[in-house]
């Protein structure tokens, strides 16, 4: 990717991802720290051992509890050398909380340096305090890969139609 982009500093790279993604992220950071120096995980299903075996089974196999731990970020909570902040939602019922209450755990037994958001009051998507999470997410972010503080400006609130998200409001 940088080959065609020299624009990229690859001294400087982070990633982000909420649910699935959230898991990916922190992965990422985890299993290739020589890649990614810094991962925001949103509502991240961080052990397939504690989420419904329905979707742990759709990407394992099913009764394959030797590559639910191989895919576990917990156990590999030790190997983290950049920098992380784990984001959930307190009532979140989609990936309950303890998943990222077991990483940080790990993460406090490894020794290691982390960020944790529990937000109060959040579900899954954090629809209610969406505008706030964006913000610490970018602001971390700008912080661990720039050096900086995040500019004094604000991203413009995000508007969700309650029609396009149906039953979820």
């Amino acid at each position: 990717l940088a080959a065609t982009r020299p624009w990229m500093d690859l001294d400087r790279v982070g990633v982000m991802g909420h649910s699935g993604g959230g898991f990916a992220a922190a992965r990422a950071v985890l299993a290739f720290p020589e890649t990614y120096h810094a991962g925001v995980a949103l509502s991240g299903s961080h052990d397939a051992r504690y989420i419904g075996l329905g979707w742990a089974e759709s990407c394992d196999g099913a009764d394959n509890p030797e590559a639910w731990q191989r895919a576990s970020n917990v156990e590999i909570a030790d190997r983290l050398a950049g920098k992380l902040l784990i984001v959930h939602g307190e009532l979140d019922d989609t990936v309950h909380p303890n998943h990222a209450l077991r990483l940080a755990d790990a993460l406090i037994a490894a020794g290691k340096e982390f960020e944790l958001l529990i937000v109060p009051g959040a579900e899954h998507l954090f629809i209610d305090r969406l505008a706030y999470v964006r913000t610490r997410c970018w602001d971390f972010l700008v912080r661990s890969l720039m050096g900086v503080e995040p500019p004094a400006y604000r991203p413009a609130p995000i508007v969700i139609d309650p029609e396009v998200l149906g039953e979820m409001v």
